[in-house]
């Protein structure tokens, strides 16, 4: 047999096809540069509320984000997801009949916006489709749920983060700016005749905010009546089913009928068990996307710019 020539060209036609293979990989797909538009606006809505602008480090980010963005919307067209989703659909209609007001059927309509190409430029189904994309990566991973270790070893980590304040279950007896002088008087009638919260209010002036709050924290406290207020509040020796002021906010003073007082703690672990897997299983889910990003970015070409 190895005398036969056909072999040979056979062998050696074979070497040169492994070697060629080898030598000479098909290229990969490419992968950006970046759409500028999407990273322009990236920049201007950051700017929005931070005046001090984007830092190159952050405008890094924003391209990350955006190879990344791109990565998914390509996976999932190669996947057929937009032929699959009524979103994706709906929306394509609603551009139709925007251009066409006349057409037939929203049948046709599905089909004349993908032949139109519609799902390659609308933002909103290329965001659809990259979060689509994102859930089938979540949905194909492994996620079993968090161990009790792992719940009680966040929880250890992050107490602060389950320090509940102070809260304070109060009504008030509100007098403006103007009338503050009336305020020793007012005070002298509600304890001589030991008035009741509701009573009592009938001699104060209208308070726009309401006149009784349930389980304020300083806060809280502070939105509505001012940190002078909250502060006050927090530093006066409270006891519950007792009167404390006249304590001063932005809006005049007021004559405050404590209800209840529930002082700082730190919440159980059985109170925030549910919240802690819940931020466990977010962080999974989205690392699990992390990493199938990384590993498809491998098969691309990526240019930056």
């Amino acid at each position: 047999m190895l005398r036969k020539p056909w072999l040979h060209f056979l062998l050696l036609g074979m070497m040169l096809f492994v070697g060629g293979q080898w030598l000479f990989p098909e290229p990969k797909p490419i992968l950006g540069p970046p759409n500028p538009e999407r990273l322009s606006a990236m920049v201007d809505n950051y700017t929005r509320f931070a005046p001090d602008g984007v830092s190159p480090a952050l405008f890094e980010r924003f391209i990350d984000t955006e190879l990344r963005d791109e990565l998914l919307f390509r996976e999932a067209l190669k996947r057929d997801l937009h032929h699959r989703d009524a979103v994706v659909e709906q929306r394509i209609i609603r551009n139709m009949r925007f251009l066409d007001a006349n057409a037939a059927s929203d049948r046709e309509l599905v089909e004349q916006g993908y032949a139109l190409r519609l799902h390659l430029t609308d933002e909103v189904i290329r965001r659809r489709l990259v979060q689509i994309m994102e859930g089938l990566i979540v949905a194909t991973r492994p996620n079993p749920a968090p161990s009790t270790e792992a719940v009680a070893a966040r929880y250890e980590q992050e107490l602060d983060r389950w320090r509940e304040p102070a809260r304070y279950t109060f009504s008030h007896v509100f007098l403006s700016t103007d009338r503050v002088a009336e305020m020793p008087a007012l005070i002298s009638q509600i304890d001589a005749e030991n008035l009741s919260p509701d009573a009592a209010r009938l001699l104060g002036a209208p308070f726009l905010s309401g006149y009784a709050f349930r389980r304020q924290s300083g806060e809280q406290m502070t939105r509505v009546f001012g940190a002078e207020f909250a502060e006050q509040v927090r530093m006066t020796e409270v006891l519950a089913d007792a009167w404390i002021g006249p304590v001063s906010s932005v809006f005049g003073q007021h004559y405050i009928y404590i209800e209840a007082f529930e002082p700082s703690r730190t919440l159980a672990l059985e109170e925030v068990s549910v919240r802690i897997e819940r931020d466990l299983v977010r962080e999974e889910e989205e690392q699990a996307v992390v990493d199938w990003v990384e590993a498809s970015m491998a098969s691309y070409e990526v240019r930056r710019s």
